[in-house]
């Protein structure tokens, strides 16, 4: 008996040992978890949804002298310019913030959310009525911005995609290649690489499993695009020249490879549109001011030797808004004579079947 009582006296210790340190933590781990759950609560509640679904939207940028030192140091048309300055440039660009345009009653284990770079509020609001009908089917966000120093409206879009019952959420970066700068940062902020090509701003958190997917770059989905457009003002194919103009990077490295797509674009356009000449070229449009201007001057030697060689010049582009560069690009090119085509990639029927199949065979992979 007395070996008995010992032994339940030596139990007793250990165990007095051991529960209070597995319970403390436990209640530490309970109030990390919801110290979690109140800081994802106050973010929302100070990031309230508008009428229309909109997070953030209509936000300051504030550069604070740590982000700025960041985007001084890795944007280069940037490393002079003050804080005051780069808050300037930054709110010319928009706000960031997430538009959630799904309805209450949507609620799926697979979310989308779309990355875009933002058009202004009309803009926004038209490219919102291009990507509805995905809305319809999967819970959608649309996250707007460059996300140069913030990614909280990023980190909504998933918090409000993950309410609606996602369990996976597809994400699809739509821009018009994948080498560049604000790519890159979308890809850190997911968790894809580990260094911030803009500001290192916090990555996503969530318990969703991410399926990153690629922009569209030279799919044959744009290039019918590029040539269904080029033949909208088209009178003579064989003695005609296509010019496809792109924003294009900042880094020369990223301009080849988006030289290249445009390459393989052009090929395609030609050779389906039966054009006599059909050429790509970048604007490079925040690459520093001596760079675009180069570009610019290029675009009107070509365009001035087709008409000099008895071409009619046709310009389309691939951008995704016709907002902001077209405006700038055809003042660029006042005073020569080319016809140009006022659309995006986003007002052709190809972008949502680009779109949709993107999310099909993401869907395949689950």
């Amino acid at each position: 008996m007395r070996i008995c009582w010992l032994a339940i006296l030596i139990v007793t210790v250990v165990v007095a040992g051991i529960f209070p340190a597995a319970q403390a933590k436990e209640e530490h781990d309970h109030e990390a978890m919801m110290k979690e759950e109140h800081d994802h609560k106050a973010m929302m509640m100070k990031a309230p949804m508008d009428e229309l679904g909109r997070r953030l939207h209509g936000h300051k940028h504030v550069v604070d002298d740590a982000v700025g030192d960041e985007l001084r140091a890795k944007i280069g048309p940037w490393k002079e310019m003050s804080n005051a300055q780069l808050t300037m440039n930054m709110q010319m660009m928009g706000s960031n913030y997430e538009w959630y345009i799904s309805g209450p009653d949507v609620k799926e284990k697979i979310g989308v959310l779309i990355l875009a770079h933002g058009f202004r509020d009309k803009g926004d609001a038209d490219y919102k009525n291009t990507v509805q009908s995905v809305g319809e089917v999967f819970p959608t966000a649309i996250a707007f911005g460059m996300s140069m120093a913030m990614s909280r409206h990023i980190q909504l879009a998933v918090d409000d995609l993950v309410a609606a019952g996602a369990e996976k959420i597809v994400v699809i970066p739509a821009t018009s290649a994948s080498e560049n700068d604000m790519m890159r940062q979308w890809e850190y902020i997911f968790g894809q690489r580990d260094v911030a090509d803009y500001a290192a701003v916090p990555q996503v958190k969530t318990d969703a499993k991410i399926y990153f997917r690629s922009a569209p770059d030279d799919d044959p989905l744009v290039a019918e695009i590029l040539m269904d457009y080029a033949d909208s003002v088209s009178t003579d194919p064989s003695n005609e020249l296509v010019i496809i103009a792109s924003h294009g990077p900042t880094l020369p490295e990223d301009n080849e490879h988006n030289l290249k797509v445009l390459a393989n674009l052009a090929k395609m356009v030609q050779e389906d549109g039966g054009y006599s000449e059909v050429i790509g070229v970048t604007l490079q449009d925040d690459a520093l001011p001596e760079v675009r201007a180069a570009n610019v001057e290029k675009i009107r030697k070509k365009i001035e030797a087709g008409k000099a060689a008895g071409k009619d010049v046709i310009v389309v582009t691939n951008l995704m808004s016709t907002r902001g560069i077209q405006a700038k690009l055809r003042k660029d090119l006042k005073g020569l004579d080319y016809k140009f085509v006022r659309k995006s990639l986003t007002q052709h029927d190809n972008f949502m079947v680009w779109l949709k199949g993107n999310i099909d065979d993401a869907l395949k992979g689950l």
